[in-house]
């Protein structure tokens, strides 16, 4: 006699929950991109001390910021999508879980052996910067999130 396969309970994610993960995976994405410019040496603070009338001083100061909003807008409304969209327990996958997850850390460890800052820079700027540029970051990918969810 076969015994009955059991279907397992299905939990919906709290919308709070969603709205939070995908903000702090927004965040993150922005601190990524900002180590990436970083690299490229665009630097938040370094930028707007060049900054002179013309039109092209004027983009290349504000790319930056925008590069880092957008990629936190987007990372944000494609975690909270994901959450909203698939319930617990996530047993479906478990590979490509397994696949993106090393990629992930593969992708961090990369851009974190890059993050170092220039030698001319002055801290406190730099750093008052980066906490701008970081809550602007959050909104954004809080506004991504709200807007990718499942209602």
């Amino acid at each position: 006699m076969n015994a009955p396969i059991r279907e397992l309970h299905r939990t919906e994610m709290p919308r709070t929950l969603v709205m939070l993960t995908a903000m702090a995976c927004g965040m993150l994405a922005a601190i990524a991109a900002q180590i990436v410019l970083a690299r490229r040496g665009i630097e938040l603070a370094g930028v707007w001390r060049e900054l002179s009338p013309t039109r092209g001083s004027q983009l290349r100061a504000a790319s930056p910021w925008w590069i880092m909003s957008g990629a936190s807008f987007l990372v944000g409304a494609m975690v909270a999508a994901a959450l909203s969209r698939f319930p617990l327990p996530w047993l479906r996958f478990r590979l490509l879980r397994w696949i993106a997850s090393a990629a992930v850390v593969a992708a961090l460890a990369s851009v974190g052996h890059s993050a170092a800052l220039k030698a001319g820079t002055a801290i406190g700027i730099h750093v008052a910067a980066s906490f701008v540029a970081i809550g602007a970051a959050g909104l954004t990918a809080l506004f991504g999130a709200y807007f990718a969810a499942k209602r």
